[in-house]
């Protein structure tokens, strides 16, 4: 409501007889009401009951304005009369408008309000009248673009990492071909060449054929173990057949400082769990590779206000940026994908923290 319509009504008050002032108020869609010097209700229109959940005027007559309807904040706390700026008109003289406050009705429910107070002169000294409105539908409806606003932020940065996401699975595909190509292909190759050999010497030389076959045992082994490490960097097994609690322990034995672990025994979705996994795995390979110095990290897993929270921290020289680490931005994508949120607290010499908080809902 602008300042003029409190104006307005000042000067009517001061210039007509009551009973044509109070015929007009009562058809205005606006409420309105009147305080006299002693801040103690005059009068209000059917619409300042309607807002106020009133039923008649009597019910608000004659008593002080502020400890009745502007008492508290929308918290509960208590809203002290000398802050109020409703009642600032009948000190200063000055109009006083407020674009977003909240009166208390009847029941005690609070109502959004926006109002204009003006000073008025009255017999005894100066009074104050008061036109407000509720602006429930109008807070709604800004809270409503709000919403929508961050849901399109949201749902373009989740886009975007499922792009990303793709185009790094395609690398990691090419990637494990590679190993496996240079790594175990290439040893059971070479065992079977060793194998062959072996059995062409077996007759003949059976001390070198059992040389041999040694030798094609230690190429097993190796193949073995590199296609361990290659199935861990895809999905441990000790995740999926122990859990997340296990399958980080195992991470620290290989973490280049000790790793104070808190992580309960329970198991959650195995995406989830993954999510949760891979989160400690990065972190601790960072460690590894951007932390000279650091001495200490610590990882905790629990559940908080539905979502199942991730971190690990390190005391390391801090100065840690997604945006400097492809790293960091993969795990930014994998934890989206999940609906969830990545937070990186890295202030130069304090430190870093890795914080992942993944909703819980898929448990459901």
């Amino acid at each position: 409501m602008p300042d003029p319509a409190a104006k307005v009504v000042s000067r009517l008050i001061a210039s007509a007889p009551r009973e044509l002032l109070e015929a007009l108020l009562d058809t205005v869609a606006d409420a309105v009401y009147l305080v006299d010097p002693d801040g103690r209700v005059e009068f209000l229109n059917p619409a300042a009951l309607r807002v106020l959940g009133y039923d008649h005027p009597s019910e608000l007559l004659g008593k002080i304005s502020h400890p009745t309807i502007h008492y508290k904040y929308p918290d509960g706390s208590h809203f002290p009369a000398e802050d109020c700026p409703m009642l600032r008109p009948r000190v200063t003289g000055e109009t006083v408008r407020i674009d977003e406050d909240w009166f208390v009705r009847r029941d005690g429910t609070m109502v959004p309000v926006a109002y204009s107070s003006a000073p008025l002169p009255m017999r005894g000294g100066r009074g104050a009248v008061v036109a407000f409105r509720d602006i429930s539908d109008q807070l709604a409806a800004e809270a409503h673009r709000r919403r929508e606003a961050i849901d399109r932020t949201r749902l373009q940065a989740l886009e975007a990492s499922r792009a990303r996401i793709v185009t790094a699975a395609d690398a990691e595909r090419t990637r494990i071909g590679r190993d496996l190509h240079d790594g175990a292909q290439q040893r059971l190759v070479h065992l079977l060449m060793t194998l062959q050999r072996a059995g062409a010497l077996l007759e003949r030389d059976p001390a070198a054929a059992g040389t041999t076959i040694e030798e094609a045992a230690r190429d097993a082994r190796a193949a073995i173990g590199e296609l361990r490490d290659l199935v861990a960097g895809i999905h441990p097994a000790i995740l999926t057949n122990r859990g997340l609690q296990a399958a980080v322990a195992a991470l620290t034995v290989r973490a280049p400082v000790p790793v104070e672990i808190d992580v309960p025994p329970s198991r959650w979705p195995a995406p989830l769990e993954a999510t949760a996994y891979f989160v400690v795995a990065e972190a601790l390979t960072n460690i590894a590779k951007h932390a000279p110095g650091a001495t200490h990290a610590r990882v905790c897993v629990g559940e908080h206000r539905g979502d199942l929270v991730v971190q690990v921290i390190d005391d390391g020289p801090g100065g840690a940026a997604p945006d400097r680490g492809s790293g960091l931005r993969g795990l930014e994508d994998r934890v989206a994908v999940a609906d969830g949120q990545l937070a990186v607290l890295s202030p130069p010499g304090q430190g870093t923290t890795i914080r992942a908080r993944l909703p819980l809902t898929a448990r459901e």
